[in-house]
Parts: C-alpha cells; sequence; structure tokens
C-alpha cells in the first residue's frame, strides 16, 4: 500500500481518537494519552499537525507536518513507548524501554532520544514555536539507538543521566566501532512564584561519514556542549538555549572547525488560553565555504482552545529583512 494511502487512513483513525472517548476506552484526566479497558499496559495517544504557509522557497501552500500515533504502557518498574511519524519515510520515531531498578534510579534502552539539549527533550506537540532553532536542529544529536542510565542527585530537584549510543540518526547502524556517548545534568528549582529549569550537556564520540553538523558528512573526533534554561513565572516566560561543537576531522588538509549558536526566547500570555511569543536565534556552521548565517526572529502567536487542540500562528524572517519571511499557520490535536 502506498504510504501516501495509508497515512490518509490512519489520520481520520487518529483524530477520531482525538475527540471521540468511546465506550470501550477510559479518556485519561486532561486530555492525555487514551487507556484501553482502562489499563495502564496499554495507551493510545498521537498528534496530528496541519500546516499552511506563505513565502517558502519552494512556494506557497498546505502540507501534513507531522501524524503521530503513539502505544505505551507501564506495568510494574516496566515502561515501553513504541511511535510511529506517518509523513517519515523512516517511519519509526521511538522503540524505548524504561526499567525502573529503584525509585530513583531508572534504565532506558532502544531508538530514542539522546540526552542532549532542553529543546530537543520537548516533545513536539509542547513547542513554543512552530519549530526548533536552528542550533538545536544542527547540533544536537536527537533520536539513535542506545542506553541510558539516570537518577535523581537530589530527590526531585537535581537529575543526572549518562548513556552511549550508535553515534547514527534513526535506526541507522554504527558506523564504526565508537560510540556516541552523552552525559546531561538537569535541576528545576522553584524561586519566588517561578520555576527555574537548567540543563547542561555533553557529548563526545569518533565518527565516520556523519551529519555533524547536519548536513555536512563529518569524520573525525566531535565534542559536543552546550545549557539551555526556562524561566515560567505566572504569565510571563523567558527561555534559551546555547550549543557549542568542536569537530576534529580525520583529513589532514582541514582544520578543526566549531559549530556555534544560540537563542533567546520571551513569550506572555496576554488572555486566558491566548500566548504571544518572540525568539531570536543565531547558528554558525563555520563550515569551510558556507558562511555564518545571519540573525533570525520568529514572533509566534498560540491559541490553546482545549489541552489537546492548539492553534499557532509564525512569522520568521532574517533581521537584516524583515519583510522577507515566512509565515506558518498550524492546527494541531494531541493526546500526551
Amino acid at each position: 500500500m502506498p504510504r501516501s494511502s495509508g497515512l490518509c487512513r490512519t489520520a481520520p483513525l487518529l483524530l477520531l481518537l482525538l475527540l471521540l472517548p468511546g465506550p470501550a476506552l477510559a479518556q485519561a484526566p486532561e486530555d492525555g494519552p487514551v487507556s484501553v479497558l482502562g489499563s495502564e499496559a496499554l495507551q493510545i495517544g498521537g498528534l496530528v499537525q496541519t500546516d499552511a504557509y506563505l513565502g517558502r522557497d519552494t512556494g506557497d501552500g498546505f502540507r501534513a507536518r507531522s501524524v503521530r500515533v503513539r502505544l505505551g504502557g507501564r506495568a510494574e518498574s516496566l515502561s515501553y513507548v513504541v511511535q510511529t511519524e506517518l509523513t517519515s519515510p523512516e517511519v519509526l520515531l521511538d522503540a524505548v524501554t524504561r526499567l525502573s531498578l529503584t525509585d530513583r534510579v531508572q534504565l532506558s534502552a532502544g531508538l530514542f532520544k539522546t540526552p542532549y539539549s532542553g529543546e530537543i527533550l520537548t516533545p513536539r506537540p509542547n513547542l513554543l514555536f512552530a519549530e526548533r532553532a536552528r542550533v538545536v536542529n544542527n547540533l544536537a544529536p536527537a533520536r539513535q539507538v542506545g542506553a541510558t542510565l539516570s537518577g535523581e542527585v537530589v530527590p526531585d530537584r537535581v537529575t543526572a543521566t549518562v548513556g552511549a549510543f550508535n553515534g547514527t540518526n534513526g535506526l541507522q547502524p554504527n558506523d564504526n566501532d565508537q560510540l556516541l556517548y552523552v552525559g546531561r545534568l538537569a535541576s528545576t528549582s522553584s524561586p519566588g512564584t517561578g520555576t527555574l529549569a537548567l540543563g547542561a550537556n555533553v557529548g563526545y564520540s569518533i565518527d565516520d561519514q556523519v551529519q555533524a553538523p547536519r548536513p555536512v558528512s563529518f569524520s573525525g573526533r566531535r565534542f559536543l556542549i552546550g545549557g539551555d534554561a526556562r524561566w515560567d513565572a505566572e504569565r510571563w516566560l523567558l527561555a534559551g538555549e546555547v550549543q557549542y561543537a568542536a569537530l576534529d576531522p580525520d583529513a589532514p588538509t582541514r582544520d578543526e572547525y566549531t559549530p556555534f549558536g544560540y537563542y533567546l526566547a520571551a513569550g506572555a500570555d496576554v488572555a486566558p488560553s491566548h500566548q504571544l511569543l518572540a525568539r531570536i536565534d543565531r547558528y554558525d556552521p563555520d563550515v569551510p565555504g558556507q558562511t555564518a548565517s545571519e540573525h533570525q526572529v520568529t514572533l509566534g502567536y498560540n491559541f490553546f482552545a482545549t489541552s489537546a487542540v492548539r492553534a499557532l500562528i509564525n512569522y520568521q524572517a532574517p533581521t537584516t529583512d524583515l519583510a522577507d519571511g515566512v509565515l506558518t499557520l498550524r492546527l494541531q490535536a494531541a493526546l500526551q
């Protein structure tokens, strides 16, 4: 069956699950995942994102940005998640099993997000903007096959995670006998009336023809370091992230290059269910033959119709020519 045909048949089914809690399904509180027969052993979630866009290089039009179906569950100390993305040639997004070794220590293995970058670890339905910042998309390792061990250093405050992965994206096999090693330290605190989340991460690998930074093919030693922060206080929020990589190519004719970038974002709830946002970001790939990219500004508006349905408007443009931008309008329905 063609993939487009399967997508067309699956999307209405997912929308039906999102909107109709049938008699055989028990709807979780706040429009969470649907529990089959009221059991935690099998829960169904999903995401549908449809975009209209104006000003893109490929022309104006519509697209199904994301159509996901997620199965998950829990039985005693074991949990699992299997998630698909029907708009991508690589349909399988996640296939991970998590085992709670103690109340504060967890082992995870499979295909899932590496513990690197606060924005990468934010689920797609919960992103502030339509897309992640350029530096995050280009430098963060994202989904790979591997394993992690995480534990609470300070109960309910500080968590440490270490992991080893193939070093290649998705289900691609390891490109050599080396692994990607990643570590992340994350903390949450409540200063005053707000909540402050901080994260710091590092990564190291020896690569053979991987896309780092994307879409450049790289062989050699890769060192990654970055940090992120987010502060939420009543109707206000501030967020930011900085990422740096030191890439030492095997080829003796090429010097080390150091991609770098960051973003800063701010938002305010101007009324119940209505949010305004602004972000400025920059990414310098430091790749021979490529010029450093300019700053970009993104203006956003979110309308949360329900906890499961969201409408979004983004306008993204270079700071040197604010009239030369791309407008994105999105309708999203999600069960998480």
